[in-house]
C-alpha cells in the first residue's frame, strides 16, 4: 500500500510542474562564428526556424510563497515529440515525461513506473520550451527584438495570462544560442526563469 502511494505521489508531484509553469506563465553551426556578422532580422529568422532541439536546463519558478528549483532534459521535435526528464531535485530524479501524437507517457525505471494518458495535446505550449516561446512571439503583436552586450533579445507581451505577461529570450550574439528564458507577470515580477547550461538547435 505504502509502495503504491508513493508512486501516485510522485505522479501528482509531475503533473503539478507542468500545470504551474503552464499556469505562470544541431545547432554547432557548423563551427563557423559567423553569428557577429547577422543583422538583427537575420537572427530573428534563425530562431523563428528552430522547430527542434536538445538542451540541458536550470529552471526557477517562483510563486507569491516559495521558489523552487529544477533541473531537466529537453527534446523536442516539431509538434508532435517532445521528452523532459528530471535530474534534481532528487525526489523528481529519473522521472520522464514523453509525448509524442497526443500521448503522454509517464516512466521511472526506478520505481518501475509507467502509465499513458491519452490525447493530451497541451505537453508543447507548456512554458518550459523553447519552442513554446518561438510560437508565442511569432503570433504576439506586440513584440521587440534588440541587441545590448553581445546578447540579442527577443520579448513579447501577451494579455492572456497575468502570471505569463512577458517573455524575454537572451541569445549569444557569437554563437546564436539561446541562453536565458524569463516569465514576468502583470506586476513585471519574475516568475519563470530557465537557463540553458547546454543546448542544440533544429538536431
Amino acid at each position: 500500500m505504502g509502495k503504491w502511494f508513493k508512486i501516485f505521489a510522485i505522479i501528482i508531484i509531475i503533473i503539478f510542474i507542468l500545470l504551474i509553469c503552464n499556469f505562470f506563465i544541431k545547432t554547432n553551426y557548423k563551427t563557423e562564428k559567423t553569428g557577429n556578422n547577422k543583422s538583427i532580422q537575420e537572427i530573428e529568422q534563425y530562431i523563428l526556424n528552430v522547430t527542434s532541439y536538445k538542451a540541458k536546463i536550470k529552471v526557477t519558478v517562483c510563486s507569491n510563497k516559495n521558489t523552487n528549483y529544477y533541473e531537466f532534459e529537453q527534446e523536442v521535435r516539431g509538434a508532435s515529440f517532445c521528452k523532459q526528464l528530471a535530474l534534481s531535485p532528487t525526489s523528481l530524479a529519473g522521472m520522464e515525461i514523453i509525448y509524442e501524437n497526443g500521448i503522454i507517457t509517464v516512466q521511472n525505471t526506478k520505481y518501475n513506473l509507467s502509465q499513458i494518458y491519452e490525447n493530451y495535446p497541451y505537453v508543447t505550449t507548456n512554458f518550459l520550451f523553447l519552442t513554446s516561446f518561438i510560437e508565442g512571439y511569432r503570433n504576439a503583436t506586440s513584440k521587440e527584438i534588440t541587441e545590448m552586450d553581445g546578447k540579442i533579445q527577443m520579448s513579447y507581451t501577451s494579455k492572456v495570462n497575468k502570471y505569463n505577461n512577458k517573455q524575454i529570450l537572451y541569445i549569444d550574439k557569437a554563437t546564436l544560442e539561446p541562453k536565458n528564458l524569463q516569465v514576468y507577470d502583470i506586476n513585471n515580477e519574475l516568475r519563470v526563469d530557465i537557463i540553458y547550461n547546454e543546448i542544440e538547435l533544429n538536431i
